[in-house]
């Protein structure tokens, strides 16, 4: 209302006395114009005021009634707002009484949960935290929370949905008030399960390995360090045995990955049943695995454990359709006695186990400071053998391979010779192994294959005799794609015909039916190049495999030879396989031969192709062209 000006104390006075009133009513004259112009802006001005005020009154109270009228349907439009956000959130939304009790659930909150209704909920669900939350002491801690901070935001918890499955949410809480008092809890909830499996899967990548189920390395590593930690707190040891699966890369070679892996996952499953639930078991790499064992009194019963693990390991395992025996080697560190951080006490396992393979299988050896030695050689040896393509120190010589009945020489073997600048002539069993493991192996034996290639080019040229000349190939090499284009591409530049080159592989890659390997074969014959077996009968082949690959010959090896003369068991197994090869139309060659008596047996059986020491050893390129041109008649 617009502010008045003042009024007169009279007529203040007036309208306040009624008494006065009358009597001025009574006694005034009536309206004249000269009564008017007597008093004129008193009248006009008590008639406006009045006036005024009535009408500034009623638009007060009709904006009032506006605002009330828009007020509510602005209440009521967001109401309606609200009953369809409610209704058709695609987020869980309930409300809970301070004691717990579900008081509201929108229908994606009831089908969160697994029904189908929100009045099939409320009917089913009396108390969310009691019949919903899988872990109520969760529930508890995160309503006290509540009630100190009044909010809660995405805090998990595992439900139990209706039909007894169980989701993860993630929930959005808040406490609301209404005069200093809780009067409810409103909750959002969003299923978040999907998440929750992809979580896992990764750590499941992270740390755990997927072949066996076991830890992996960095989660071994952390294992380890926490238990080299209370073992220090407490004075107390800790063992740390790793072990390696013996042949393991020449059995996933053969029998395939799908065999391989299975192989581990039962390998894993004897050493957890040896060491049961007192230590901690690891994959740590291919075919390795790490035992951890806590607060151990004494060596004796590492020892023990030890043996436990590997007599569970060793024996027989069969699987797609092959049957192996299964061997290992084991090392052993102790804490504190070899090391005080994990990584010294894994290396020293680690010299240990290598030990342990030099003196057999189903071995262990505790680590010791000479083994540090060891190590440091072949470490030595294994840098000088990355060098020694580089700097020449590689050469090849050739042992013959002899006809008993002509005497002639029908083939050469290629052999890989290592001169050390300071070591001398290093036997091929010490570097060959390293060479495989490395790696190495792979440009080592293209450059074998090569000289040997042109060597028999280069005595062909010369005008000797062409015979073939073996090449010994490694499971490595065979088995990486671009192998055959190697071979083809060595034979195009060196200019030997396919059929003076024959390729030498072990017995073991027979088993394998991998894709990659039977490519390779087939397309090696179908270039022409002749295929060998090498050391036949200490493998694990079969008649099948042998007409699968059609290989055109097969080397007895020198330990079945060896004993011929003397031993029955040997003497069976060697005339076997030469009567298995005629049967198979295949030419066999006994290797090895150093002495008359198993010349003359190998003879009785017709095995008349032969190379060892009775004959010749392995000689330089330069005098071959005598043995070419010669005869080993006796």
């Amino acid at each position: 209302m617009r502010q008045q000006g003042p009024v007169a104390p009279t007529e203040i006075e007036e309208e306040s006395c009624p008494e006065a009133s009358t009597q001025r009513t009574v006694e005034q004259p009536a309206y004249s114009p000269e009564s008017a112009s007597a008093r004129p802006f008193v009248e006009r001005r008590r008639h406006i005021q009045r006036t005024h005020v009535w009408h500034e009154a009623l638009e007060i109270v009709q904006r009032q009634l506006v605002r009330y009228e828009e007020s509510n349907q602005l209440l009521a439009e967001a109401e309606e707002s609200y009953r369809g956000i409610f209704e058709n959130s695609l987020i869980g939304i309930f409300r809970l009484a301070p004691s717990g009790e579900l008081l509201l659930v929108n229908p994606a909150m009831a089908r969160i949960c697994g029904y189908e209704s929100p009045q099939q909920m409320l009917a089913e669900v009396s108390y969310f935290g009691e019949q919903v939350v899988a872990d109520p002491a969760q529930w508890g801690e995160l309503l006290h929370h509540l009630k100190a901070r009044e909010t809660q935001s995405g805090v998990e918890v595992e439900a139990c949905v209706r039909g007894g499955s169980k989701i993860w949410v993630e929930l959005n809480l808040r406490a609301v008030h209404e005069g200093g008092e809780i009067v409810y809890y409103e909750c959002a909830a969003q299923d978040i399960t999907e998440r929750k499996v992809a979580e896992e899967r990764i750590r499941l990548l992270a740390y755990y390995d997927l072949v066996t189920g076991l830890p992996n390395r960095p989660l071994f590593e952390e294992r380890l360090q926490e238990a080299l930690s209370a073992a220090s707190w407490k004075s107390r040891r800790v063992a740390l045995l790793v072990l390696e699966l013996c042949r393991f890369k020449m059995i996933n070679d053969s029998l395939g990955r799908a065999f391989a892996d299975r192989l581990l996952k039962e390998v894993a499953a004897r050493i957890g049943n040896a060491v049961g639930n007192r230590a901690t078991v690891a994959r740590i790499g291919g075919a390795e695995f790490a035992v951890i064992l806590e607060d151990v009194s004494a060596t004796p019963e590492v020892e023990r454990a030890a043996r436990l693990v590997i007599a569970a390991v060793n024996g027989e395992f069969s699987s797609l359709g092959n049957s192996i025996n299964v061997s290992c080697a084991m090392g052993i560190s102790m804490f504190p006695l070899d090391g005080w951080d994990g990584h010294m006490l894994v290396e020293r396992a680690d010299v240990a186990m290598c030990s342990a393979k030099d003196q057999g299988v189903n071995e262990f050896r505790f680590f010791t400071e000479e083994m540090n030695n060891q190590i440091r050689a072949r470490l030595s040896l294994e840098n000088g053998l990355r060098m020694a393509l580089d700097r020449g120190e590689l050469f090849l010589v050739y042992q013959p391979q002899v006809d008993l009945r002509t005497g002639a020489v029908t083939g050469l073997e290629a052999l890989l010779r290592w001169q050390h600048p300071e070591r001398g002539l290093v036997p091929p069993a010490e570097f060959i192994g390293i060479a495989e493991s490395s790696g190495l192996i792979v440009p080592i034996g293209e450059w074998v294959l090569r000289s040997a290639c042109a060597q028999a080019r280069a005595w062909q040229e010369a005008g000797l005799p062409a015979v073939p000349v073996a090449v010994n190939v490694s499971a490595i090499q065979i088995r990486q794609q671009g192998f055959c284009a190697v071979v083809r591409r060595v034979l195009q530049e060196t200019g030997l015909d396919p059929r003076w080159l024959e390729l030498e592989l072990t017995e073991g890659l027979l088993l394998t039916t991998d894709d990659i390997l039977c490519r390779h074969i087939q397309d090696l014959r179908e270039m022409g190049v002749k295929l060998a077996i090498d050391d036949f009968g200490t493998g694990y082949s079969s008649l099948g495999y042998l007409r699968q690959f059609k290989v055109n010959r097969l080397k007895i090896d020198r330990s079945f030879v060896r004993e011929v003369s003397i031993n029955a068991d040997d003497a069976a197994i060697t005339t076997a396989i030469i009567n298995m090869a005629k049967a198979l139309n295949l030419d066999v060659l006994a290797e090895g031969v150093e002495n008359a008596e198993q010349l003359d047996f190998l003879r009785a059986q017709n095995c008349f192709k032969i190379q060892g020491f009775y004959f010749s050893r392995p000689l330089a390129a330069d005098q071959i062209a005598g043995q070419l041109q010669g005869s080993y008649m006796h």
